[in-house]
C-alpha cells in the first residue's frame, strides 16, 4: 500500500503527523498543478491552504479508503480554484476571461520560477536557465515541471534511465554554479 493511501487512513483516524506527511508529499504537485490551471501564485497557495484545512477539520467523515490520494487531492483543488475565479468573475476582478482552464501551457521556466520570492531571484533563476543545454532543459522540464519519473523520462526521450540521471544531475550543479554567480 502507498506511503499516501496508509497516512490517508491514519489522517482520518485524528493522526496529526500523518496529515504532516500528506501535506510534504502532495505540496509540490499541487502547487504545480494549481499553478498551471490559474497562473496565479497566490490563489493556488491559498487554495492548496484551504484545502488542508477543510481536510483536517473534515477529517472524521471523511472516507479513508481513497484509492488514489494524489488524484483526490488534484480534484479537490481543481473545484476549489474554478470555485474561487468563479467568485472573483463575481466580484468584477477578472476581466474578459473566457475560461479558467483553458489547457495553455506555461513556460516550464514560469512555474519553476513561481517558487521563488522576490523579483530578482526570479531574474537571476531565468539567467542560470538560459545557461543550460537545450537537453538539460528538456530533461529539467519533464523532471520538475511535469512531474515524471526518471524511468517516465527515459522513455518519451529514449534515453537510457542512467543518463536521464546523468542529465539532471549535471543539469542540477550547472544551475547551482550559475545561481552562486549571480548571488
Amino acid at each position: 500500500m502507498p506511503l499516501n493511501d496508509i497516512a490517508w487512513k491514519e489522517m482520518t483516524e485524528g493522526n496529526p503527523q500523518a496529515f504532516l506527511t500528506i501535506y510534504q508529499e502532495n505540496y509540490r504537485y499541487l502547487f504545480s498543478y494549481g499553478f498551471k490551471l490559474c497562473a496565479d501564485k497566490e490563489l493556488t497557495k491559498d487554495s492548496i491552504q484551504n484545502i488542508f484545512l477543510e481536510i483536517w477539520n473534515k477529517r472524521s467523515t471523511i472516507s479513508p479508503d481513497v484509492q488514489n490520494v494524489r488524484a483526490y487531492l488534484f480534484t479537490w483543488l481543481r473545484r476549489k480554484i474554478s470555485l474561487r475565479l468563479s467568485e472573483m468573475k463575481k466580484e468584477n476582478v477578472v476581466e474578459n476571461q473566457s475560461s479558467a482552464f483553458e489547457q495553455t501551457e506555461l513556460p516550464y521556466e514560469e512555474l519553476l520560477i513561481a517558487f521563488q520570492e522576490s523579483e530578482e531571484q526570479k531574474e537571476k533563476l531565468k539567467r542560470a536557465l538560459n545557461k543550460l543545454t537545450k537537453k538539460q532543459l528538456e530533461i529539467i522540464k519533464l523532471k520538475f515541471y511535469d512531474n515524471l519519473s526518471y524511468d517516465d523520462i527515459s522513455d518519451k526521450t529514449s534515453l537510457a534511465t542512467r543518463t536521464v540521471y546523468n542529465i539532471v544531475y549535471e543539469a542540477i550543479v550547472k544551475l547551482r554554479e550559475f545561481m552562486t554567480v549571480f548571488f
